[in-house]
């Protein structure tokens, strides 16, 4: 009788891990057969929404080392893995199956084609060709432990008895619940990936405004976090690349103070006050007979500067030689750190991820097997991993996935 692998969740974890068993199964002429379960209606939903669309499949960073850096939770854990597979083995996996992954200056990559349905295509294409049996809207149900396997409970089928399982659900709260059930420890849970909610009237009429390289510090209650990059000021408040990484990095620190906090935002992209203060020291001299609101400085919009001023009570017909020594600090003081109120968050749909999830000590990061139930495993973001945005998360379910599939068919052969 066949063996059986099978993979539970049908994002791109679970997909990478059942192409990957079943390419092992096949090379290693193993009888046994790749089963794959989604409670869906639709395979690979996130990859389909990521990126705007485009998907982010990975970062351009070939140094393990520091690809770790840019997991909050996770990094000590995935540099074994990645010396087994990295950005770099992404690239070449897709190039290998024709899709051709493009770097952009920030260093995201993604499919040649601009579209996340290169990579769907190419997944379902891929797991049919090794005769990976897909089944939708087929949801597990329970998992329990066997003496010579383990017993999954599909939605609408009869119990299957298994001799390797892959939970990679993501952030489902049914993943969670099926490894608990197993006797595995689930982590704090919080939202990572996040817009701020911020209610001021000096935001208010900006929204769509935005700035290359801002500096953002966060002050929570009791930590400090610094990002920075991209900003975009948006109608509910703050949002963009520095942003999101900030959310990341103060994801937990942020749910307990019930996302209030205060945030702290340079503007200018100019590190240092000293910096700041000689820029506006040079242009009130240069522009010293004209009206403040005509001069915006090079790193605002002639908008953002309009109503920066105003809301420092700085009249716009002003001239820069009419500025008082204590406006012209005001102004500086405020463009190295505006004080703005975070009053809660919004989820990011494109790029959210859980950060929490099955603890990283019960998991051998090897073969991503259960050190608890053997034959078990876990990958992607249902484990208390998570990065910041830019690629880092699927890598992290490319790795584990490539990982978990690699160990399930050893797995089987062995059986």
């Amino acid at each position: 009788m066949s063996k059986i692998i099978a993979i539970i969740g049908g994002g791109a974890s679970g997909f990478f891990a059942a192409i990957q068993a079943a390419q092992e199964v096949a090379q290693r002429n193993i009888d046994a057969k790749v089963h794959l379960y989604e409670s869906s209606p639709n395979f690979l939903s996130k990859v389909r929404i990521s990126g705007g669309g485009r998907c982010n499949v990975t970062h351009h960073q070939y140094e393990p080392k520091l690809f770790c850096q840019n997991y909050p939770r996770g990094a000590r854990e995935l540099r074994s893995p990645f010396t087994k597979f990295q950005a770099l083995n992404t690239v070449e996996w897709f190039k290998a199956r024709g899709v051709t992954l493009v770097a952009e200056s920030d260093g995201r990559m993604f499919p040649s084609t601009n579209t996340s349905e290169t990579i769907i295509e190419c997944f379902i294409k891929e797991s049919q060709r090794l005769g990976v049996v897909l089944h939708s809207r087929q949801g597990i149900l329970s998992i329990n432990q066997l003496e010579d396997g383990i017993e999954i409970q599909p939605k609408d089928s009869r119990p299957i008895k298994a001799d390797q399982v892959l939970v990679a659900t993501g952030s489902s709260k049914r993943g969670y619940e099926l490894a608990k059930s197993l006797g595995h420890t689930i982590t704090e849970l919080a939202p990572s990936l996040f817009s701020f909610k911020i209610k001021s009237p000096f935001l208010r009429e900006l929204s769509g405004v935005s700035f290359e390289n801002a500096s953002l510090t966060l002050k929570t209650s009791k930590k400090k976090f610094q990002q920075n990059g991209p900003l975009l000021i948006t109608h509910h408040g703050l949002s963009g690349p520095a942003v999101l990484k900030l959310s990341a990095w103060a994801a937990r620190e942020m749910k307990k103070d019930q996302y209030k906090a205060t945030l702290l935002v340079n503007w200018s992209g100019l590190e240092s006050m000293n910096e700041i203060e000689q820029f506006y020291l040079k242009l009130k001299t240069q522009s010293s007979s004209a009206l403040i609101k005509n001069t915006a400085p090079s790193f605002f919009t002639k908008r953002f500067w309009a109503n920066f001023i105003e809301c420092l009570n700085i009249p716009l017909d002003k001239k820069w030689s009419e500025l008082s020594k204590k406006d012209l600090n005001r102004v500086i003081e405020h463009t190295k750190g505006t004080p703005l109120e975070i009053q809660g968050q919004n989820r990011f749909k494109e790029e959210f991820v859980e950060c929490g999830g099955v603890k990283t000590s019960e998991v051998d990061f090897k073969t991503m097997q259960s050190k608890i139930v053997p034959g078990l495993h876990f990958s992607g973001e249902i484990l208390d991993i998570d990065g910041i945005t830019g690629g880092f998360n699927f890598q992290n379910a490319w790795t584990t996935g490539y990982l978990a599939g690699t160990s399930m068919a050893m797995g089987v052969d062995r059986q």
